[in-house]
């Protein structure tokens, strides 16, 4: 169950993938923003009746409240439990971003698995000591379940942690370190083909990137991540996506501009990576065994740059930093060892955590945990 794109959307697909690779027979509920990505997986692909397409011209930053609110509202439920009711899945997958999908499970009796795509462990921490919903309009998300026939979440907390199963696509040691409940699993990043195979080029290989969605700062950042290139002797590619117009940026001879490339096959030739630290990008380059260089633009991306550089395996500026000491902070990842080894050993720890056999278990026991319900009330 998806509604708006990011990179929420990779690992769910993902585990659409891994678990079609079993033999499951998966839909994806989908909106106009994520029904292509879906689509382009091999899925058959449902379409939301009510509820319209997020704006994703717009900074999520720009409308988070009316987003957040329709996340947490009764037209997406109504859309959800119709389908959950039409189809009548042995289990239902839903971005963790989407709790009216999650309360439409629960009011169809449906096992639900809620699929969390950044380090859950910060969140959860913020609202055990401070309260509120983290991402959730728990006011909306209220009245929701009211109308469900479901009692209210108490707090934050329990609205996130209501489905059957919380899964984590993260590494639990790249997490904070706290007692969590035995149904959030952190299982790592999804649908990685890291290789053992490394192609040191010369000059170095650089890779960057600065996520799908439109965020703010974004496209002046990659500028100056640009400039910083054009001053050293590296080559880099640059993958750019739907967010920022190729023509507005000065692009130097030796960046590559793409709007997509495939990481797992571009980050074996790669020194580094030079990223915004969104968490797909992030674990993606660690499981390759490549250092980052990280400017964080928003959202959860500085839990994830801290997360790196307490591992040893990158180093963070602030995102307005200039290509001065953008290229500086490049030249010491490419010169001294111990990013390199910091990152080839958080390669090997992504690698024993077996992140896909570890979700698809997970998702496979969740089907068990609850039957469906001949029936059910509300709305």
């Amino acid at each position: 169950m998806t509604w708006a794109p990011g990179g929420n959307l990779p690992p769910l697909l993902a585990a659409a993938l891994l678990l079609a690779a079993r033999g499951h027979d998966v839909k994806v509920l989908a909106s106009a923003a994520t029904g292509p990505a879906a689509e382009r997986a091999g899925f058959e692909v449902l379409g939301y009746r009510r509820s319209s397409a997020p704006d994703t011209r717009v900074a999520f930053e720009r409308q988070a409240e009316a987003m957040m609110a329709a996340a947490s509202g009764r037209e997406i439920a109504c859309d959800v439990r119709d389908v959950l009711a039409a189809v009548r899945p042995e289990l239902a997958i839903a971005d963790c971003m989407l709790p009216a999908a999650l309360a439409a499970g629960a009011a169809t009796g449906t096992p639900t698995a809620s699929l969390a795509h950044f380090l859950y462990g910060r969140a959860r921490q913020v609202m055990l000591c401070h309260g509120g919903g983290w991402t959730t309009d728990l006011d909306a998300l209220a009245a929701t379940h009211r109308a469900l026939g479901l009692p209210a979440p108490r707090d934050g907390v329990a609205a996130w942690e209501a489905a059957e199963l919380v899964l984590i696509t993260a590494p639990r040691w790249l997490d904070v370190e706290q007692e969590y409940p035995t149904h959030v699993v952190h299982a790592g990043p999804l649908g990685t083909r890291a290789s053992s195979r490394r192609v040191d080029e010369q000059p170095p290989h650089v890779l960057l990137s600065f996520s799908t969605t439109v965020m703010g700062g974004q496209r002046e950042a990659i500028q100056r991540v640009c400039d910083a290139i054009a001053a050293t002797a590296v080559r880099a590619t640059l993958t750019l996506g739907p967010a920022v117009d190729t023509a507005t940026l000065r692009t130097p001879g030796n960046v590559d501009v793409v709007p997509w490339a495939d990481h797992d096959r571009l980050l074996p030739r790669c020194a580094a990576t030079i990223t915004h630290g969104g968490l797909g990008t992030t674990l993606r380059a660690l499981a390759h065994g490549v250092p980052l260089l990280l400017l964080p633009l928003g959202r959860d991306q500085a839990f994830n740059a801290a997360g790196v550089v307490a591992h040893g395996a990158g180093l963070q500026l602030p995102p307005t930093a200039d290509p001065t000491a953008i290229a500086a902070a490049l030249r010491r990842l490419l010169d001294e060892p111990g990013f390199r080894a910091a990152a080839i050993d958080a390669a090997a720890r992504i690698a024993a955590d077996a992140p896909d056999r570890r979700a698809a278990d997970a998702l496979e026991r969740c089907v068990h945990s609850r039957q469906i319900r001949p029936g059910f009330q509300g709305m």
